[in-house]
């Protein structure tokens, strides 16, 4: 599977649907953080769809908010590092799979 930047994807982790509310921070932005939607989540990444498009390889801030509910915890708050990107359908929707680095929060 192409990864939209050229390079093959090869995920190692399973992941687990999720449809959560997501922003995304780039790194030393003056900018507000662009909005997403985290649609999977697994140990080591995560696919966001965003109006955002990041440069290969970039480095940002994703924060995850909780469903909510009873079981509703905080928001997850990570370093994040692109991986790929790719428009969704022809929308001005781009879907980013992104490597976690590390977990902020």
């Amino acid at each position: 599977m192409n990864n939209g930047f050229g390079d093959r994807e090869r995920r190692t982790s399973v992941r687990i649907p999720l449809g959560s509310e997501a922003f995304i921070q780039p790194a030393a932005s003056q900018h507000p953080p662009r909005k997403a939607r985290c649609v999977d989540l697994s140990v080591d990444g995560m696919t966001l769809h965003t109006v955002y498009v990041p440069r290969p390889d970039e480095i940002f801030d994703v924060i995850v908010r909780p469903h909510e509910g009873p079981l509703a915890g905080p928001p997850m708050h990570v370093r994040a590092q692109v991986r790929r990107c790719h428009p969704v359908n022809g929308s001005q929707i781009y879907e980013v799979g992104v490597k976690i680095l590390e977990v902020l929060k």
